[in-house]
């Protein structure tokens, strides 16, 4: 049986599974966790009418009890001597970008995000002949220069060679594609898992309907990766990730690819009901070619039963796409369908955590006698930050004290969304600002790119991390707090806030008296309460539960129970 999938096993004559299974092959383990999703949390979920009965279904097919949490065996250790490997990985963005030429002194360095780090665990050392290669796009101001002429490049990294191929494309193409299509349709549309977000906000974007050229350049990025990857005619398995390239399963199956096809999903999938408005015209019609392109996967992956469920809705309205236990058959053709959740690398959060200094902001909570609140995040419209400022203006004249630090990265820059998002959180930033002044309390926000490891370092001083996502795949920050955290005894350790729509709140169901407060973003007096009792660590501080967990599922857990479905695929 496998984790998250509905229930995957009964091909073999398994007696059914739960939402999350053991993650074993060939038995139970006793003790190790199932996440068994009972009907409250169906029922709390926004967009319950269209999303309930769907998810309902799903878990009667899998013969799913209604239960709660067993997180004490949180061990994810047990996958470590199940070797996996991938042949192809094909992702938006390079595992590397070439920043510097050739003869520079300073050398390029890996990228950074979610998705490299979850990936990168898995990636086999290239020997000549095998191994895994990588599959991404040119976007480097160098990388050609460091490429041959098929944009093939072998990259010395500290966890050996990595064969890397980088697709080039002109700057109209690749604007269409990434700025346009990628970024303001798809984006803002895979994000709508709730309340129309559009109008309950009055920032957030509405999906863009994506012009006939910008569909175009879309289309012919995908094209462009998939005919790369059928290239590779010994690959055994493409993983192909995020929105960007949800076309590339379906184009990449009819050019005759022989391996196995799997495609994850980083982000929420929407709701129809809370996205239908904004499905008319060609929108629509794009949003069906993209919901075509992921069923040409044989494993479509997905970061929450939520997500999954609300997939499963829009394919099964496609003609020829039918329900079954354990995904859905497309025209005849079998594909799985199951929750992953993402999880981090914990060696590289815990190195940091344990060495670097206390950055200069915490420094000035610590020396005030204040709680010190942090908040750090890309600066997204998803991310809730205004609603957060709101929160702590509230907080302030309620007569809380504490030093904030909120550092809110930029992000798409040249995208038009943004620029209205920024002057938002400029004047609520503001506003919060004066509260905390008047309140004699130190308050720093600003929107920048910080280092690693000042990152780390104020996740693991802070008393309060606070994130407010109004809707997130996944949502790491919670997880590399909890670890950044678990270096400090536990006595001191501080509690980590999380939007209720960010997949880590439904991930870690059941720890709310383990230091994870789960708070809707939209309820402002909601927020003001989640922060007053996180303040006076109230239910509970980060506990060593809860980060066994964190660890239990990281990165290389997440990676090898997806590739070991896939390699099952039938």
């Amino acid at each position: 049986m496998r984790r998250g999938l509905w229930n995957p096993g009964t091909e073999r004559g398994d007696a059914g599974a739960s939402a999350w299974s053991d993650g074993s092959h060939g038995g139970e383990h006793p003790g190790r966790h199932k996440y068994v999703v009972d009907e409250a949390m169906i029922a709390r979920h926004a967009g319950a009418t269209q999303v309930a009965p769907m998810l309902a279904k799903v878990l009667q097919m899998a013969r799913i009890p209604a239960g709660a949490v067993d997180p004490e065996g949180c061990g994810g250790a047990y996958w470590r001597d199940m070797p996996v490997s991938v042949d192809l990985v094909l992702a938006n963005r390079a595992y590397l970008d070439h920043e510097s030429p050739r003869w520079a002194d300073s050398p390029s360095t890996a990228g950074s995000g979610g998705l490299l780090a979850a990936v990168r665990p898995i990636i086999s050392p290239w020997d000549g002949t095998r191994g895994t290669t990588w599959i991404g796009a040119g976007l480097g101001r160098y990388d050609r220069e460091w490429t041959d002429a098929r944009g093939f490049e072998i990259l010395e990294t500290s966890r050996g060679p990595v064969r890397h191929r980088r697709l080039y494309f002109g700057s109209s193409t690749w604007s269409g594609h990434y700025a346009e299509v990628s970024n303001s349709f798809l984006w803002p549309l895979v994000h709508l898992v709730r309340e129309d977000l559009p109008k309950v906000t009055g920032y957030y974007p509405a999906p863009a309907e994506p012009g006939t050229g910008d569909w175009a350049s879309y289309v012919a990025v995908n094209t462009a990766f998939a005919e790369a990857a059928a290239e590779e005619g010994t690959a055994r398995t493409a993983w192909v990730h995020d929105y960007q390239l949800s076309l590339v399963p379906r184009l990449l199956r009819e050019r005759g690819f022989r391996g196995r096809i799997g495609f994850f999903l980083h982000t929420p999938f929407p709701s129809l009901e809370v996205a239908q408005p904004y499905l008319r015209g060609r929108s629509g019609e794009c949003f069906w070619e993209v919901v075509r392109g992921m069923l040409g996967a044989d494993v479509a992956g997905f970061q929450s039963l939520h997500d999954l469920a609300r997939f499963v809705a829009a394919a099964t309205r496609l003609p020829g796409v039918t329900l079954e236990r354990g995904g859905v058959r497309v025209d005849g053709r079998f594909v799985r369908c199951g929750s992953y959740p993402v999880g981090i690398d914990i060696d590289d959060v815990l190195t940091v955590a344990k060495s670097a200094p206390v950055p200069e902001r915490a420094s000035t909570a610590r020396a005030a006698g204040l709680p010190l609140v942090v908040g750090l995040e890309r600066g997204d419209f998803t991310k809730g930050i205004p609603e957060r400022l709101r929160a702590l203006v509230a907080a302030y004249r309620a007569g809380a004290r504490f030093a904030y630090v909120g550092i809110a990265a930029p992000t798409r820059e040249g995208v038009r969304a943004y620029e209205a998002l920024e002057a938002v959180i400029e004047r609520e930033g503001s506003r919060a600002q004066e509260a905390a002044f008047a309140a004699g309390c130190p308050f720093v926000n600003v929107r920048a790119n910080v280092g690693w490891r000042d990152v780390v370092a104020l996740q693991r001083e802070a008393d309060v991390v606070f994130t407010s996502s109004l809707a997130d795949g996944q949502n790491l920050v919670p997880l590399q707090a909890a670890i950044a955290q678990s270096v400090r005894p536990p006595g001191e350790r501080g509690v980590i806030i999380t939007g209720r729509d960010a997949g880590v709140a439904s991930a870690y169901a059941g720890f709310e008296a383990d230091g994870l407060a789960v708070v809707d973003p939209l309820d402002e007096v909601a927020m003001v309460g989640a922060l007053g009792a996180a303040l006076e660590a109230r239910p509970g501080r980060i506990s060593d539960r809860l980060i066994g967990a964190v660890k239990g599922r990281d990165a290389l857990a997440w990676a090898t129970n997806f590739l070991r479905d896939l390699e099952d695929a039938c």
